[in-house]
């Protein structure tokens, strides 16, 4: 029906004069005005719907092509994730005889010099059309009327950057809703997704207008905001042709003679009625924390909370993708994730509206499969160097080892095919400008306006409630005990709790998520400097009295958790921002006649600032997940932790009536425990920290300044003892007799049921032992170390390359020096199964590193160079202890060195094997690898 009448109307107008179109009284016939106003205000666009077939008409204003409009997009239902902003579009209007174009301006080059650039850059930087419609008629108040549904259910591809309705059903959709007020006009229209599942795709159309008051403030790269970026091609000098403008709220006194005063207009959240009446304080204690950073510049109540509640009716006529209202939205999809994306005049960085999403998946954290998380762990920090190093390698690749076997030939393929992109395969480079929330870098990369795209604090903090879970049960055991003994607290009544947890642990929690999103709508970015504001054991001190943990809520700052009740126990988590967001809010709403007063402090400690993109550099406290000032503590805290629960696991984790499969899962959260301290003091090693500031700025740092060598040994050690060695991961005949597997074949992971009962120990704590070793040997730090040597001197201590490849290959190799202690055997061997394994991955690492072409990289003659003498030393290593050590040596150990002597002599005589810059060699050795870029 619907095409029909649009083909009519173009056969109409194609035959007509410009101006004569069928009469609209015709036209509108059946049609019925939207008015949702109760004094009936003219509309934005004047909507009418059609009930019987769910079809819309839209009447722009005369003027509409002297307006600029704002089309926000939300995918409202049908998805894991509807809710969430899917993107923005600024567009305008133009008429060409009997068809409307939608153009998307430029606002990308600009120029603000004189007449004749301003004139060049009109010609050369033209707008961009996005789809054409005809006009079906003139409407009764003189501006053309367009088809609505062609325009967003036709044409939805357009918006949101990819097809958004299935070919097959194009024909099958449903006007859900249609609002038109006077600034903006509201429709949603349900449609059949690619996919075949039915979704909800949500306009909100609003105009733009200029907004004399307001002034865009320009950006300071010492203090992280989202930003709203263009070329000035009016400007010749460097730092004034890129202009950054910061992304922020118009916020501003009621009275500007009041030391303190009231804004003249708040910014208000309403708490949608889907969030859980029991988390709703918490959700609101978040948002009212950053009225402290207003009242510091003398704003009182900046920000409001208003609760929409289904059962009262209160607020319930607002629409949560209505752009004129903020809403902070609750789903119940099983994922954890939040994300504070927001709207924004792309002129001037105006945020023009903003909404947080909630989810419940990092409360119920038992549906999450934390052996999934252990590869993201493992290459935290990795940089394009590496990504791209590893693409060729799968070997090195901790997502192809950490993977199960029946999957490792299909990431090791995806992977290699990724290292071939920019940047090595990096989320930066596969980010999408248009959809949001599926790529780390979104909302950053590719747009005018940068907005929060994807955050990652909630699975953090899904890791934090899963190791609470450990700690309640062995508090809940040790309750026991204590009762039988007779407790002196037996009438002290049981604290509250939510959901299994107690609230002074989630609330507090989920407090800080929220203050940590809201901050992302008032425009910050994430600060990954922000947990090195205090040591560990300050914290946890009994003097302790701060109400923060961390300089900021825009980290990702794990729960402090400490182990046993013996220990003080600090707070869970912060209360509130922190020093940092102060700081940052003074600089984005302060009076602009300060600015220069509130960079001058950018010296401060607790006012360091590193983001996204800071994170795979070598700054080692920029790091999502780490914590402290002297992470080491926080990171032997956490080695403490994973020890003292393994211990309980078969006794108080697992109850009475459960299934032993829980076992397995929480030992899986210990090695994830485990594994994160690794990685976060691997950081160390190579690393150098970086400072924003500029020259002239207070204490004139440098902006690099490597890690003492005595800090990066610490690290190297602490990483050594917690990895190489079999003890570290805890593992028993009785604890693996009970790591079993649950197997259902049903829900998303019913794959998982053909996977192997028993708990593939000797694969997994090789894999992950490979995943250390490719932390300690990638390209990227050695380069950095043999690089800092340069940097800091020779008159200066700095740990070297031979340094650190002698220290992993003596803590590998330590049973060469061993002596041997009672009588081994195949049952007892000298060299346990483990080592074994271990010793094979490190000799085909230096295998690897003797040949790889070191075309276009210095470093890696001297890394080849160095590896080429560790496999010397190595070789004369085990001839001596193979000599020493005489008929002791078991079977196995016999075996193994035996084959580890012939490996090295082969490589040895092989020399330098050339496979192009950072790509695969071919040299074919045994253990069934290949270096470089063969078998698994």
């Amino acid at each position: 029906m619907r095409i029909a009448f649009a083909c009519l109307a173009v056969s109409v107008a194609a035959t007509a004069p410009a101006d004569e179109f069928p009469p609209h009284e015709k036209v509108l016939d059946g049609f019925e005005k939207v008015v949702s106003t109760a004094d009936g205000d003219r509309s934005l666009w004047t909507v009418y719907t059609r009930e019987k077939d769910g079809q819309v008409l839209l009447e722009l204003p005369r003027t509409f092509e002297k307006a600029k409009y704002f089309v926000a997009l939300t995918v409202a239902s049908g998805n894991r994730f509807a809710g969430l902003q899917s993107g923005d579009l600024y567009v305008r209007w133009r008429r060409y005889d009997d068809k409307l174009v939608l153009i998307r301006p430029n606002v990308e080059i600009r120029s603000t010099g004189d007449d004749e650039s301003k004139a060049s850059v009109k010609r050369l930087f033209t707008d961009e059309v996005l789809l054409q419609l005809p006009i079906v008629t003139m409407g009764p108040q003189g501006g053309p009327v367009i088809d609505g549904d062609m325009l967003f259910v036709d044409e939805s591809a357009r918006f949101y950057g990819q097809p958004m309705v299935d070919r097959r059903f194009r024909e099958i959709f449903k006007l859900q809703s249609s609002k038109a007020f006077p600034k903006n006009i509201e429709i949603a229209f349900e449609v059949t997704s690619p996919t075949g599942r039915l979704q909800t795709l949500h306009y909100s159309v609003s105009e733009i207008k200029p907004n004399p008051g307001y002034k865009p403030r320009k950006a300071d790269a010492r203090i992280g905001y989202f930003t709203t970026a263009f070329s000035d091609y009016g400007k010749y000098d460097d730092d004034d042709s890129r202009t950054r403008f910061i992304n922020r709220w118009h916020v501003e006194k009621a009275d500007d003679g009041l030391s303190m005063s009231p804004p003249k207009e708040p910014i208000v959240f309403y708490i949608e009625h889907t969030t859980p009446v029991r988390y709703r304080r918490w959700v609101r204690a978040g948002v009212l924390a950053w009225n402290k950073a207003f009242e510091n510049i003398g704003v009182s109540d900046a920000i409001e909370v208003r609760y929409q509640d289904a059962s009262s009716g209160a607020h319930m006529e607002k629409d949560p993708e209505d752009v004129r209202y903020n809403f902070v939205r609750w789903l119940n999809n099983d994922i954890g994730t939040a994300i504070g994306p927001s709207r924004v005049d792309p002129l001037t960085g105006q945020i023009l509206d903003a909404d947080i999403i909630l989810t419940d998946g990092w409360i119920r954290y038992f549906k999450f499969q934390f052996e999934d998380l252990l590869p993201e762990i493992a290459t935290e920090g990795f940089d394009a160097e590496t990504l791209a190093w590893l693409g060729t390698r799968p070997r090195w690749n901790p997502h192809v080892r950490l993977a199960p076997p029946s999957e490792r030939e299909r990431i090791a393929a995806a992977f290699a095919e990724r290292a071939r992109t920019p940047l090595g395969g990096m989320e930066a480079a596969r980010r999408e400008t248009d959809l949001l929330g599926d790529d780390l870098l979104d909302g950053l990369v590719g747009r005018v306006s940068q907005v929060n795209g994807l955050c990652l604090a909630a699975r953090s903090l899904g890791f934090d409630v899963a190791t609470m879970r450990l700690q309640l049960a062995a508090i809940a055991a040790g309750s026991e005990d204590d009762a039988d003994e007779g407790s002196e607290d037996e009438d002290e009544p049981d604290e509250a709790k939510i959901d299994g947890m107690p609230e002074s642990f989630v609330g507090p929690l989920l407090a800080n998520l929220v203050a940590h999103e809201v901050g992302h709508t008032l425009g910050l970015r994430h600060n990954f400097k922000g947990s090195a504001l205090y040591d560990f054991d300050q914290m946890n001190s009994g003097d302790f009295d701060a109400d923060v943990l961390a300089s900021t809520v825009m980290d990702y700052v794990p729960t402090n958790i400490r182990v046993g009740s013996g220990d003080q126990q600090g707070p869970y988590v912060s209360k509130g921002i922190g020093p940092y967001d102060m700081w940052a809010i003074e600089y984005g709403y302060g009076p602009k006649s300060e600015l220069d007063e509130v960079l001058a402090r950018v010296a401060e400690p607790e006012l360091q600032f590193a983001t996204d993109e800071d994170t795979t550099g070598p700054d080692p406290l920029a790091r999502r997940y780490d914590f402290g000032s002297d992470p080491l503590a926080y990171a032997k805290e956490q080695i403490r932790l994973a020890e003292f629960h393994r211990a309980r696991l078969l006794t108080s984790y697992v109850e009475d009536g459960e299934s032993w499969s829980k076992a397995r899962q929480g030992y899986a959260v210990t090695l994830s425990l485990q594994t994160r301290a690794v990685s976060m003091m691997a950081n160390w090693i190579g690393g150098a920290f970086v400072y924003r500031d500029k020259k002239g700025d207070p204490g004139e740092r440098a902006p690099i300044e490597v890690v003492d060598a005595a800090t990066q040994r610490d690290a190297l050690n602490f990483v050594l003892e917690s990895s190489f060695r079999d003890e570290a991961y805890g593992l028993t005949p009785e604890l693996l007799r009970h790591l079993a597997a649950e197997k259902w074949l049903d829900g998303e992971n019913w794959m998982a049921a053909f996977n192997d009962a028993t708990w593939p120990v000797h694969d997994r704590v090789s894999g992950l032992q490979a995943s250390v070793l490719t932390m300690l040997m990638n390209p990227t730090t050695l380069r950095r170390v043999y690089d800092n040597e340069f940097t800091v001197g020779a008159d200066t201590d700095a740990v070297t390359l031979p340094e650190l490849l002698a220290s992993v290959r003596d803590e590998v190799w330590g049973e060469l020096s061993a002596e041997a202690e009672g009588d081994y055997s195949a049952r007892r061997p000298f060299v346990s199964s483990l080592r074994r394994n271990l010793q094979r991955e490190h000799l085909s690492r230096l295998t690897d590193l003797v040949t790889t072409d070191p075309a276009g990289r210095p470093a890696a003659n001297a890394i080849s160079e160095l590896a080429r003498q560790d496999l010397r030393d190595l070789a004369e290593g085990l001839a001596g202890a193979e000599e020493r050590l005489g008929d002791v040596l078991d079977p196995y150990t016999r075996a193994h060195w035996a084959d580890c002597r012939d490996l090295i002599e082969r490589s040895l005589d092989a020399g330098v094997v050339y496979g192009g810059f950072g790509g695969p060699t071919v040299l074919q050795f045994r253990f069934g690898q290949e270096t470089g870029a063969g078998g698994i």
